[in-house]
């Protein structure tokens, strides 16, 4: 019996070191989901934001306690309870800075997104403003609701429509979109007839094949026209020989070579032909006053 007594004994103490041993575990287990859940979570666990804070909203939009507390889009607070007032909500938060507040300073409640959710932003203000001072009540804007905007968003677009009559113009230029696609496809106007007669088609092909008759004739250099684009400068030599000889031609009537350059440059001839032509004119003058008495006399004569 003590034998046995004593084998029983030491199983009783194998079990209890293994039962110490799992319990030992499962506290750490549960310490460890403890602290993770804390850290996802984002939660003080001992305590912390020793730096207190009252804020007065008018509403505060679903704000909760434990909500995150942002100061430029940094983390540093959480919201620590929420009492409803005579003059409004009153958020008290926990923050782990201080911080100084100027004149123009911006508390707001803002969704944290879409889905739901809020988060206090607080705005110092400019550094040029005059800081706050201590024991000044602070007080946050109304907070905006998205879903409220966007509906009186809508509202707005709408009553515009309706009383600017836009949706009644829309409509008349769909209909008459609608009628005008209605004679194209009956092949009406200028336009159905291109787009539904074979005829028009028809000529618009044969006058697009003449059209690249013409060109491939101007660009082999047939015709007139097609030689004055030819790659040929035959007739362009032809035509600047032309002007040089007219140039050539000028240039001698300016310097007072031959007949028409001394007519035209020499003032002694023109003096000759100018007294030439005074003297042609006088003797013409003369036989206009000796005519009629040369004819009487003949006629005297012829009848004696």
């Amino acid at each position: 019996m003590g034998k046995g007594g004593s084998i029983m004994k030491k199983d009783r103490q194998q079990e209890t070191t293994i039962e110490v041993i799992v319990g030992f575990f499962f506290a750490m287990m549960i310490v460890a989901l403890f602290f993770g859940t804390a850290v996802l979570s984002r939660t003080r666990i001992f305590g912390g934001g020793g730096h207190k804070y009252e804020i007065v909203f008018e509403h505060v939009m679903g704000l909760r306690k434990g909500d995150n507390v942002f100061v430029r889009g940094v983390d540093v607070g959480k919201v620590d309870s929420l009492a409803v007032k005579p003059d409004g909500a009153h958020v008290y938060c926990s923050l782990d800075v201080p911080i100084k507040l100027h004149d123009d300073y911006k508390i707001e409640v803002l969704p944290s997104s879409v889905l739901g959710g809020r988060y206090l932003a607080v705005d110092l203000g400019s550094n040029d403003k005059p800081e706050l001072r201590a024991g000044v009540v602070l007080h946050g804007l109304p907070p905006v609701d998205l879903i409220d905007e966007a509906t009186r968003t809508i509202s707005l677009i709408k009553r515009n429509l309706e009383e600017g009559k836009m949706l009644e113009n829309l409509s008349a230029t769909l209909a008459d979109v609608k009628k005008i696609s209605t004679k194209l496809a009956a092949g009406e106007g200028t336009i159905g007839k291109l787009l539904m007669e074979d005829q028009v088609y028809n000529d618009l092909k044969t006058t697009t094949a003449n059209l690249k008759d013409i060109s491939n004739r101007l660009a082999a250099g047939e015709g007139t026209l097609g030689k004055l684009l030819a790659k040929d400068d035959a007739l362009y030599r032809d035509v600047f020989a032309a002007a040089t000889s007219i140039k050539n031609i000028t240039a001698k009537i300016e310097k007072g070579e031959g007949t028409i350059g001394k007519l035209t440059q020499d003032d002694g001839l023109y003096q000759d032909v100018k007294k030439t032509m005074n003297e042609a004119r006088a003797a013409i003058d003369d036989f206009r006053e000796t005519a009629p008495l040369a004819t009487f006399s003949s006629l005297f004569m012829g009848a004696f």
